[in-house]
């Protein structure tokens, strides 16, 4: 125990009295250690080891502010991690770590420290204040619109800005109709940079435009000091009178030409530019391949090798010849700095890919290269594997041994695999059989529907597959339909097309002409309709079918035969409004006669449409759900409708007693469907 004091160093050999003593070791730069022991009493000598674990002391950072007093309460950063502010110890791993100190209208100070295990480094930061200035912006316009770096200002011309970061800003002023006036601008601590933008000159009016071109692509075009783009440039909406039209280009001297532009006229200018005298530098393109030929930034200069005097900036190199690989290359020219472009180009040959069908992907070594038909001539020389694959075909896989500057034909007819579906597809297929979605049946597969609804009471359906086409992309099946609302019953032929199938989801199109009449008497009441749409479904669990249709319907229905028709056997309503329109108020009540005349759009029946045929069409919305019962079996609900959208006459119980009054414009049926 510590109360008897040191006892010695180890190794430590000493008497103790039987009993349990606590044995603690200590030594600088290293964790104190203890450990209990117990003394028998023995003429052997007990031996007891104690380990140690050195003390690990970590390094420090002492971050002060005795050089500079602006940096007292500024922020700590250590290896983008704040820390606190200064002044402040730190304690860090031994390593490399990037110090920063941050605080408001100050540059950041930034320092990297190498710490050492137990190192106490101090550092005192230097911190200078943001060197600022102003810039007053004016314009030849009043009010004009102030963008600094991209940023709208608060204020318009005059206005000054103030607090701008020292070097160099970008001053943008609009107003429209104006050309926007641009200037690169460096703001000097201290000072106010004055500008002004030109904007009048660019103002709306009959005006003009120039075509600007030059020698220099993408070299930048001023108008009358205001930068409008890079050439090849067409100004317009210039207003008439004289311009300065500037044209620069780095490394080549400035183009200054005047102008007139007269009103509605246009003008093409070319102003060419020449390199600054002795900035051009020597540039020499050279290749093993002998009689290649070079173009710099477009322009053939012949065989290599060859030399040109480039101005300093960049260009684009390109070395080419048949039979080999196209060395593309941009490059930087320096001023007084010569260089050597070394173009190497590999021998390589060609392949055109064909194959029956088309379409197929090729593959050259397992790589993608492409769709046939098509031709690569960049393969290089040697023995290649080409693969054409084609989903629904066997692969095609030859070896080819490709010749420089030679392109042969690969012409490969792909077999068909013979598979049909497994009867497990069978029967998902079966049980999502739908009548009305957007997915069409398989050849020659039968559903047959049963409903019951409003307004139509009874309704069935005859579908049939035909089968896919196009490669199997697209879908067709045709049904045969009957409804009736008994004082009028309607057949119908329909046309499904299955355009997109993407399981579970399907989209479709679908087209349907029909008519019907009473059947049973001559009263001449029939109708004539036709439909068509687009279908949108999604097949959930291979069981439910959800469906969402929209189409257009037109019509034309006829309710009474003509005035002058004696063959036929109107019905009583015809009989006793026509002789309500001949002066015999009594025979058909105000009520009725007015009803009848709304529903035609016929104020007073003065048209007689009644009479006549009465035709209309409405965009109907529908939702539909199908759902497998058994096998062989389906249930299914229809809702669809057309509110505001106008009663049709037909649907009403003034010429269908079995019907509502008003026409609902809501409509539901449902029923079954048996799959064969």
């Amino acid at each position: 125990d510590e109360k008897y004091g040191i006892v010695g160093y180890t190794p430590w050999n000493g008497r103790l009295q039987k009993g349990t003593w606590k044995v603690i070791i200590k030594k600088d730069g290293w964790q104190v250690a203890t450990k209990t022991i117990t003394v028998r009493r023995t003429r052997r000598t007990q031996e007891t080891f104690v380990p140690m674990v050195k003390k690990v002391e970590p390094g420090m950072l002492d971050i002060r502010a005795d050089a500079d007093r602006n940096a007292f309460g500024a922020e700590v950063w250590v290896d983008g991690q704040k820390q606190g502010n200064i002044p402040v110890l730190i304690k860090v791993k031994d390593g490399r770590h990037l110090v920063e100190i941050k605080k408001k209208d100050f540059e950041t100070f930034s320092q990297w420290v190498d710490v050492k295990e137990g190192d106490r480094i101090t550092v005192n930061p230097m911190l200078r204040q943001n060197a600022v200035g102003s810039v007053l912006v004016e314009a030849d316009v009043a009010a004009a619109e102030v963008w600094v770096d991209g940023n709208k200002h608060k204020d318009k011309t005059p206005t000054l800005i103030a607090g701008l970061p020292a070097g160099p800003h970008i001053i943008e002023v609009r107003k429209a109709p104006a050309i926007p006036w641009k200037q690169t601008i460096n703001v000097v601590a201290n000072k106010t940079v004055k500008v002004r933008g030109q904007l009048k000159s660019t103002i709306s009016g009959p005006g003009g435009s120039i075509r600007v071109l030059s020698n220099v692509d993408k070299a930048e075009v001023y108008l009358d000091g205001t930068k409008v783009g890079a050439a090849p440039i067409d100004i317009k909406d210039v207003k008439a009178g004289e311009h300065v039209i500037e044209v620069k280009a780095p490394g080549h001297q400035t183009r200054v030409e005047k102008v007139v532009v007269g009103a509605g006229k246009s003008m093409i200018l070319k102003l060419d530019l020449i390199p600054d005298a002795g900035a051009s530098t020597t540039v020499r393109v050279v290749s093993p391949v002998p009689e290649a030929v070079v173009f710099v930034d477009g322009a053939r200069l012949g065989t290599v090798p060859q030399e040109k005097q480039l101005a300093p900036g960049e260009h684009f190199v390109v070395v080419q010849k048949p039979g080999f690989t196209k060395f593309e290359q941009k490059i930087q020219v320096k001023s007084g700095k010569p260089m050597v472009v070394t173009a190497e180009l590999r021998a390589v040959g060609g392949l055109r890919f064909l194959s029956s069908p088309s379409g197929a992907k090729v593959y050259v070594d397992g790589v993608e290269a492409g769709t046939t038909p098509f031709v690569k001539d960049d393969i290089d020389v040697g023995e290649h594997i080409i693969s054409i694959k084609l989903k629904g075909y066997y692969d095609y896989e030859k070896s080819y041994k490709i010749q420089g500057g030679k392109t042969q034909v690969v012409n490969a007819s792909l077999e068909f695999i013979k598979t049909g579906p497994t009867a497990e597809d069978l029967e998902k297929e079966q049980r999502s059989q739908s009548s009305f979605g957007a997915r069409t049946l398989r050849r020659e597969k039968v559903n047959v529907d049963v409903g019951i609804g409003y307004p139509y009471f009874f309704n069935a359906g005859f579908h049939i597959g035909a089968g896919r086409f196009a490669g199997g992309k697209i879908g067709l099946d045709a049904s045969l339909l009957i409804r009736s609302f008994l004082q009028r019953t309607e057949l119908s032929a329909r046309a499904r097309v299955n355009l997109i199938d993407k399981r579970p989801f399907s989209l479709g199109a679908f087209a349907e002409l029909g008519g019907g009449n009473t059947f049973f008497d001559d009263s001449e009441r029939n109708s004539f309709f036709f439909k068509a749409g687009g279908l949108a479904s999604i097949t959930g669990l291979g069981r439910v079918t959800i469906t969402g249709r929209l189409y257009l319907e037109a019509w034309t229905d006829r309710q009474c035969p003509g005035r002058d028709n004696t063959e036929s056997d109107p019905i009583d309503l015809c009989v006793a409004y026509g002789e309500r329109l001949d002066g015999n108020v009594g025979a058909l009540d105000d009520a009725t006669f007015n009803r009848i005349n709304a529903l035609l759009d016929d104020p007073g029946g003065a048209d007689g449409k009644l009479f006549g045929r009465v035709g209309g069409a409405r965009l109907i919305t529908s939702l539909i759900v199908e759902f497998a019962i058994f096998k062989r079996l389906n249930g299914w609900i229809v809702f669809e409708g057309s509110p505001f959208q106008g009663e049709r006459a037909a649907y009403t119980d003034v010429f269908n007693d079995f019907l509502l009054e008003d026409d609902p414009e809501t409509y539901l049926s449902l029923g079954t469907t048996f799959k064969f």
